[in-house]
């Protein structure tokens, strides 16, 4: 594949796409389960989304590599082997990081490793050169955190749990809200 320079426009276009218009989380609906499960607090869910993005962005710098150069002949096993990565990814940070971690927000491993968010990324960006690559990991991974947060927020700012009727409780009001603001997402893509 012939290596490109990217203009600023285009990196602005592809960050503005990842955390707005198609933000995986909600648009895309990958990775949905961990945003609205999160029972976290705004400053644990930041961390939260920031390992996600740091595990997206170390699994697009090696997945890239592995589809372009080893993969192209077999895209059978892509799902696997990416699988294989984004779980080596996340324990090797669960080695490294272990302890800042769990001070920080009390980390679930398994949500990196399964979050249908990183995965989807890594296969997405198998049609993309190496620096759109990272640069998209880079914004979904950002948008991803931008809708942990707000979910957050929305959680804590709900302090009258008895105002939503009973039957929408729980999930079917976090579906809602989901709904809600992938249509204001969708009318942001030009």
């Amino acid at each position: 594949r012939e290596v490109r320079s990217m203009s600023a426009n285009v990196i602005f276009g592809i960050l503005l796409a990842g955390i707005l218009s198609g933000n995986y989380a909600i648009v895309h609906f990958l990775g949905t389960g961990a945003v609205i499960t999160n029972r976290r607090p705004v400053g644990q869910s930041l961390v939260l989304g920031l390992g996600t993005t740091v595990v997206m962005v170390l699994c697009a710098l090696i997945t890239w590599p592995i589809n372009t150069y080893l993969l192209n002949a077999a895209d059978y096993l892509q799902t696997m082997v990416f699988m294989a990565v984004v779980i080596g990814v996340v324990e090797l940070l669960h080695v490294l990081f272990h302890k800042v971690l769990d001070d920080l927000c009390h980390a679930d491993y398994v949500r990196f490793g399964i979050n249908g968010a990183v995965l989807g990324m890594c296969i997405e960006n198998t049609s993309l050169g190496f620096g759109e690559s990272l640069v998209t990991a880079l914004a979904v991974g950002i948008g991803f955190t931008v809708v942990l947060l707000l979910y957050s927020r929305l959680r804590e700012a709900v302090w009258d749990e008895d105002a939503v009727p009973a039957p929408f409780r729980g999930l079917p009001i976090s579906l809602l809200t989901a709904g809600m603001i992938a249509l204001a997402l969708l009318a942001l893509k030009f």
